[in-house]
């Protein structure tokens, strides 16, 4: 679902600053990669406070495609990557109060009113004809951040807080914001009983999921693995044979 870059519904996909030149910026990091252009495209025009926006799911299917081979390129296209999942499948609505309305994802909602902001002029607000285009970008992005989200976590290394980032994703898409989170607050340094007191401890569900994890992380990070098997509520035991389709 890649929408040609020349196309001119690319002036009516929003970010957080309104309509920019998203597509000019992606051609650009076709024709070289760049770590400025990138972070700057990434950071400030396809995400902004945990919100995503049409222009963001316009990006995804290049992104992707664009698969960077250099570690530097690789890295900070899947750090991102990982947190736009994150936030898209997180609960919650749209705005930095969550009030916001959403769709099944959030950002991409497919009724037309959600798009026309006050902030945005009138002239270049989605019209109901690019609806059929939202719709094709939610279904892309059904079809497709599950196994996005795993290839992210090749990312897991020693270093925890790139592994904690690039496993948020997997997480929250796999309907478990909790590990997204306590992963995070394990990374800055925080004490077990500090986040277990914030945040809960693992039901069935998350436990679930750090089983779908622990084959990609145990090796690779073996600290943050250690931290999920022990976390409290975790019921999943590597070495118990039942547990080994779990989830």
């Amino acid at each position: 679902m890649k929408i040609d870059l020349e196309d001119e519904i690319w002036s009516r996909l929003y970010g957080p600053y309104g309509n920019r030149s998203v597509n000019v910026q992606l051609k650009n990091l076709f024709r070289e990669w760049d770590i400025s252009v990138a972070k700057e495209l990434f950071w400030e025009e396809l995400h902004h406070q945990d919100d995503v926006y049409p222009a963001t799911y316009a990006s995804l299917p290049w992104l992707v495609a664009l698969s960077p081979s250099t570690d530097e390129a690789f890295e900070e296209t899947y750090l991102f990557l990982s947190h736009v999942i994150h936030c898209a499948c997180s609960v919650g609505g749209t705005g930095c109060d969550g009030t916001g309305p959403r769709g099944k994802y959030r950002g991409i909602s497919t009724k037309i009113a959600d798009h026309q902001h006050s902030w945005i002029p009138e002239r270049e607000w989605l019209t109901a004809e690019d609806l059929l285009v939202l719709t094709k970008l939610e279904q892309w992005f059904t079809e497709n951040h599950l196994t996005i989200a795993e290839r992210c976590l090749s990312l897991a290394t020693f270093d925890l807080m790139l592994s904690a980032y690039a496993l948020e994703g997997f997480a929250t898409a796999n309907g478990s914001p909790r590990i997204a989170h306590s992963v995070q607050m394990f990374a800055y340094a925080e004490p077990v009983d500090f986040i277990c007191e914030e945040l809960g401890a693992f039901d069935n569900h998350d436990s679930s999921v750090v089983a779908k994890l622990y084959p990609h992380i145990h090796e690779a990070s073996p600290k943050l693995a250690s931290f999920l098997l022990d976390y409290p509520g975790c019921t999943f035991d590597p070495d118990d044979p039942r547990q080994g389709k779990m989830g």
